[in-house]
């Protein structure tokens, strides 16, 4: 004979939290029927318009209550359930420190939309369209244990209260969560304890774990850190090392009823808030919120709540050491390249990255990128774009003090984990690099920021400032934020273009834009001093920034006019191979025409538009017309270029 497998542990749980139901179902019917009896006078008329009642006896006879009266067989069934083990309802009742009478009132709130048969039952005991009112609960479990009840129950999101309706209803997801079922996935996230990471198996700095450990565990802790920080990792394995598993609500109803859901669920509740920069959100917790409860914050703004101060924990970005073994972790039995310990990511975008990559892939720092950059376009999305970086055909022409500048400019991003060790006290200016590229228009900055993308082998988005500006007190500075801490999360280069818009000077306070105008400046003087990644400002009007702007820039790299000589290489870059310009041609236009390396890119491709319209070579003539076009367009006269 072939024995089937053995029940799986969620299979078992499932069906003791089931009989669990049907136990507090049948006590809540027996109450609700002795209510009526006693407004009744007799049973049989009851039995006799109710036929659901009659199968309520009959499970009454087969749980071995046959012969006792209601109120024997109710105090039967509060003695077997005080030695039964603790199922879902069990642990909603300890903690909302309810009585029996107090569950009673959670469960008769269900009882009509479980079985439609008794909602005519419960409309007769006060009830509305088959949910109990407050009087319904009163008549059965009395005014007082009824009200505090109903008070506990209602701040836990468990029953819900129409204000025209006084019909009371149980949430269905909860219900579900009562019956054992598994959690609707559109409400709640939930993560088994077993499916959680053991507090040991954490990479963490040792002066963190051993904040983690120190005695007593706080009922509340408070995880703050960028995207990406494994604050969501560090709470599962918090949770786990307390005997809880974890939950998160995805929409707001389902947050009103979390402190619930977590009960019913034996799990840990996990919060987030997203406080704007320099706002406090007051947050109120709902009653028999179970412990430990986990707040997940930024780095940024605030949470103000009653109640014993939470343990803050901050989630710093790993340093070179803990992302090595991140990445021995993700990719086991592989050498980890350098290249890849210097992405400065965070845990949680790290192993993401690791996950997308199988470790055999060739060049993993190429695909590494590619997913970054993948990762970056769903967080920046609208307020920033990627912007290509600079190939090995579009040659940067930066000489002298500028050149030197730029280089420094690249050793100092490549360099940024050993500054900060080589400098501990400067290690928060070390870490991050801020460079402002300053010169008129079409010297090249842009392109010198796409080099700069280039040569760190990172992603480049350009800030949209139309998308991030706000006429809206906050919105700017919210943003933002959102910018910044994206951009700081997956290690990207930042361009701000044309950034003499934001960072102009503070003003007088004339009036209350004014002073909005003057707290984002200062918001952003804080956060420019505070940012770890790479920023690129670029402008045409450097004596528009603010001084205190300049003095948190790390590099300024000055675009001039090119001369002659990189004049010329330039148009030979531009124009190509196949052009029918003489060299001599080429060499006096490079040297009488003192124009931006951006107008001889545009004049060189309407000139290429002219050969290809005409269907002829890209000859001095061509590039004549499109140089005096472009000269035009600048509002200038374009000097003799004939001989």
């Amino acid at each position: 004979m072939t024995m089937g497998a053995a029940p799986s542990p969620r299979a078992i749980a499932q069906a003791a939290a089931a009989a669990e139901l049907q136990h507090w179902r049948l006590r809540t019917l027996l109450v609700l029927l002795r209510a009526a009896v006693a407004r009744e006078g007799a049973l049989e008329p009851l039995l006799g318009r109710h036929a659901a009642l009659r199968d309520t006896l009959d499970a009454a006879a087969d749980a071995g209550l046959a012969d006792l009266t209601l109120d024997d067989a109710i105090e039967r069934l509060d003695q077997r359930a005080q030695g039964a083990p603790a199922g879902p309802l069990s642990r909603l009742r300890d903690a909302l420190g309810l009585d029996a009478d107090g569950l009673g009132c959670f469960v008769a709130a269900a009882l009509a939309a479980d079985d439609p048969r008794l909602a005519a039952f419960v409309d007769e005991l006060h009830g509305r369209a088959g949910r109990p009112t407050r009087a319904t609960l009163a008549l059965a479990f009395g005014a007082v244990a009824g009200s505090a009840a109903l008070q506990r129950l209602r701040g836990a999101g468990a029953l819900l209260e129409g204000e025209q309706d006084p019909g009371l209803a149980v949430p269905a997801a909860l219900w579900e969560l009562a019956g054992g079922l598994p959690p609707d996935a559109g409400r709640w996230q939930h993560w088994p304890r077993e499916a959680l990471m053991p507090l040991p198996a954490l990479i963490l700095p040792a002066a963190l774990r051993a904040r983690l450990e120190a005695p007593p565990a706080p009922a509340t802790w408070l995880l703050r850190g960028s995207p990406g920080s494994g604050r969501r990792t560090l709470a599962g394995a918090l949770a786990r090392a307390a005997g809880r598993g974890l939950v998160a609500a995805v929409d707001a109803p389902a947050l009103a009823s979390l402190g619930a859901a977590a009960a019913l669920l034996d799990a840990a509740p996990l919060l987030s808030f997203e406080p704007a920069p320099g706002e406090a959100i007051a947050w109120t917790p709902p009653p028999g919120l179970p412990a430990p409860c986990f707040l997940r914050l930024p780095r940024h703004g605030g949470l103000t709540f009653d109640g014993p101060a939470p343990r803050r924990i901050d989630l710093e970005p790993p340093d070179a050491d803990e992302r090595r073994r991140h990445w021995a972790l993700a990719w086991p039995g592989r050498a980890v390249d350098a290249a890849l310990v210097g992405w400065r990511l965070p845990r949680g975008r790290l192993h993401r990255a690791a996950q997308a990559v199988p470790p055999d892939t060739p060049d993993a720092l190429a695909a590494v990128a590619e997913e970054i950059g993948a990762l970056g376009r769903h967080a920046l999305d609208s307020i920033a774009r990627r912007v290509s970086a600079a190939g090995a055909d579009e040659p940067l022409a930066l000489g002298g003090a500028a050149g030197e500048e730029f280089e420094a400019l690249v050793a100092r991003c490549r360099h940024r984990d050993r500054l900060a060790g080589h400098l501990p006290a400067a290690q928060a200016a070390a870490c991050g690099v801020r460079a402002l590229f300053k010169g008129p228009s079409g010297t090249g900055k842009t392109l010198a920021a796409r080099h700069l993308a280039a040569r760190l082998a990172r992603p480049l988005y350009r800030v949209d400032l139309a998308a991030t500006v706000s006429k809206y007190i906050g919105e700017t500075e919210r943003n933002l934020e959102r910018v910044f801490d994206a951009a700081e999360s997956l290690d990207i280069v930042l361009l701000l273009d044309e950034g003499d818009a934001l960072l102009a000077g503070r003003t007088g306070v004339q009036s209350s834009t004014d002073r909005y105008a003057n707290l984002e400046t200062n918001y952003l003087l804080q956060r420019l001093e505070a940012y770890a990644g790479v920023l690129v400002v670029t402008t045409n009007a450097a004596d528009r920034i603010d001084p205190a702007f300049a003095r948190r820039l790390d590099v300024t790299v000055e675009f001039a006019l090119p001369d002659a000589a990189t004049r010329l290489a330039l148009w030979a870059s531009h124009l190509g191979a196949g052009h029918a310009v003489g060299a001599e041609a080429l060499e006096r236009i490079a040297r009488r025409c003192a124009i931006a390396g951006g107008q001889i890119r545009n004049a060189a491709l309407h000139a290429a538009l002219l050969a290809i319209d005409r269907d002829r070579a890209l000859d001095e003539a061509l590039l004549l017309q499109a140089l005096e076009r472009e000269y035009r367009k600048a509002g200038q006269q374009c000097p003799s270029l004939r001989d």
